[in-house]
């Protein structure tokens, strides 16, 4: 190799680990990615069962769950999609966020999701629970199931 092109050479391997670098760095994570184009393998009927810990403010995993709940509430339109795969739904769902927790034994978070039903003798409507590793980021699964009137 000539002096000049060790030194081109040098270069253009700068420029490609910046770009593989921005590219690792600039990637967002769609967590709904495999929802949104039909497969919910990840969907289950009922609810998660595990020792939670209510998250009030978040604690130190609040950055963790607002970039997590920001994923979720741009695929809005998803969420209803989630429960009727397998529940009967006699109207329109509009899911709002209710709280995060923790479990710390199997180092999950946990977002809960819940639509309220009008006019039902016996439901008060439906939730999603939204199971994400704490480790990874991943979402693990995510779990739907009806919630009685109390």
């Amino acid at each position: 190799m000539t002096p000049g092109s060790e030194k081109q050479y040098w270069r253009i391997a700068k420029y490609l680990f910046v770009f593989i670098l921005l590219s690792a760095v600039c990637h967002t994570y769609d967590p709904l990615k495999n929802i949104r184009q039909g497969d919910f393998d990840i969907v289950s009927m009922g609810k998660y069962r595990g020792t939670i810990t209510m998250l009030r403010d978040g604690a130190q995993y609040k950055e963790i769950i607002d970039g997590l709940r920001s994923e979720i509430e741009q695929n809005r339109d998803l969420l209803p999609e989630i429960t009727r795969r397998h529940y009967d739904v006699p109207e329109i769902l509009v899911y709002k966020f209710k709280f995060a927790a923790l479990d710390s034994v199997m180092a999950n978070i946990i977002l809960r999701y819940f639509a309220r039903i009008y006019d039902h003798p016996i439901l008060a409507g439906y939730q999603i629970q939204f199971v994400f590793s704490i480790d990874s980021g991943a979402l693990v699964n995510i779990f739907t199931s009806e919630v009685g009137l109390e």
